[in-house]
């Protein structure tokens, strides 16, 4: 007998390179700019900005989580939306690449805060979103990624004085 999808929300994820995701999910959970949310079948209308985050997948009583950047996720009765810039799976991440867009984004921000302070220059929001992909990816590492992942980001933390 073939399960029923009755009380499963579509999920589609796309970045501009490609779609993500497609597939019918129990429970998505999201981090917006107003908090973490879930989402499931049946849920109100919504239009949610996304921030840098972790995204859990709740399907068949399994978790799968991916990282998910800056976006907007499109809430329906039957669908999620979301369109990042960025979605990533765990073993998907790099964690050298993650490390060094964090010492990037750190310097670029000492940066643009003494500018801020000296010349009165804004702040641009790329080195802060930069920042917070990279803590979103380290994050999932953390959560979900291999022993050798974890192991690495562990060790480069350490290296590079990460906490």
């Amino acid at each position: 007998m073939a399960e029923s999808n009755s009380n499963k929300i579509r999920l589609v994820v796309v970045t501009p390179y490609k779609t993500f995701y497609d597939d019918m999910v129990d429970i998505i959970t999201v981090t917006s700019s107003d908090g973490e949310f879930g989402v499931m079948f049946g849920h109100s209308p919504l239009v949610a900005a996304l921030k840098p985050g972790v995204c859990r997948i709740h399907n068949d009583g399994k978790i799968t989580m991916f990282s998910c950047s800056e976006g907007y996720a499109e809430i329906t009765r039957e669908r999620v939306l979301i369109i990042c810039n960025s979605a990533e799976w765990p073993e998907d991440i790099v964690i050298s690449r993650i490390v060094n867009a964090y010492i990037d984004a750190s310097g670029k921000i000492k940066e643009e805060m003494r500018l801020k302070k000296e010349q009165g220059i804004e702040m641009t929001s790329d080195s802060i979103n930069m920042l917070a992909r990279s803590k979103a990816r380290m994050h999932l590492i953390e959560l979900m990624g291999n022993d050798s992942q974890k192991e690495r980001l562990a060790q480069l933390r350490e290296e590079h004085g990460i906490s």
